[in-house]
This record gives structure tokens, C-alpha cells and sequence, in this order.
């Protein structure tokens, strides 16, 4: 929510392959009244990015995917200064080691992700 209270108006971007994961996140924001646009890889976030306004206020961004993975995007993401400057978070259930460290994202999470943690996130870029 809004820090007035009503549902914000901007989106998510959740970036995720696995549809059973982007489901169950899409559905738990959604029903905290929040905006939620779903994409299967780094290159489709791309292109959502680059045609889409207003940008989205957060990208929640998982790492192992077909195509276009996470660190592939957050390198274009970070190259182009029309989106490099929307926040990222890494979901992952791989390892949280030094190269998501170097992603310059603004938060991770292991999955299966901590829902209380996620909304707080979320909620702390309203």
C-alpha cells in the first residue's frame, strides 16, 4: 500500500521463470492492492522497461532463467539511464554468494522467499 493508505498506482515488475513462483507472488501482491506485471526473463523485462511509463517502482528479479538471465539484465538495466535507476530485488534459490553481491541490487532474498520480509520491501518503496 501507499504511504496514504490506497493501493499504489505505480507496478511491480516480477521477473521470474518458474510460473508457479510468479503466481503466488503475483497473487500476494495483488492482494495487497498493488500493481503486478509478470515476465519469464531478463530480455522480456527489457522490452517491458523500454515500453511501458511510468516505469515500474520496483523489479523483483530472479537469476537463473532461459534467455536473458538476472546478472545479463542488471548489466543493460544499469546501461541504460531511462531505467537504471529503478530499484532491484534479487530472488533467489541459488547461492547468494559474491555475484549477486556485486549486482548492485538493492536487496536480496533466498527463496522460498519470506513473505513478511518481501511486503516490508516492497512496502518501503512506496
Amino acid at each position: 500500500m501507499a504511504a496514504n493508505g490506497s493501493p499504489s498506482q505505480q507496478t511491480i515488475l516480477l521477473v521470474d521463470d518458474d510460473r508457479d513462483v510468479a503466481e503466488a507472488l503475483s497473487t500476494l501482491l495483488t492482494d495487497e492492492g498493488y500493481d503486478v506485471m509478470t515476465v519469464s526473463n531478463g530480455y522480456e523485462a527489457l522490452h517491458y522497461l523500454k515500453s511501458h511509463q511510468p516505469p515500474p517502482r520496483l523489479i523483483l528479479l530472479d537469476v537463473m532463467m532461459p534467455i536473458m538471465d538476472g546478472y545479463e539484465f542488471r548489466i543493460e538495466q544499469q546501461r541504460d539511464p531511462a531505467i537504471a535507476d529503478i530499484p532491484v530485488v534479487v530472488l533467489t534459490a541459488g547461492s547468494m554468494g559474491e555475484r549477486v553481491a556485486e549486482m548492485g541490487v538493492t536487496s536480496h532474498m533466498r527463496k522460498p522467499v519470506d513473505l513478511d520480509r518481501l511486503l516490508a520491501e516492497v512496502a518501503s518503496r512506496s
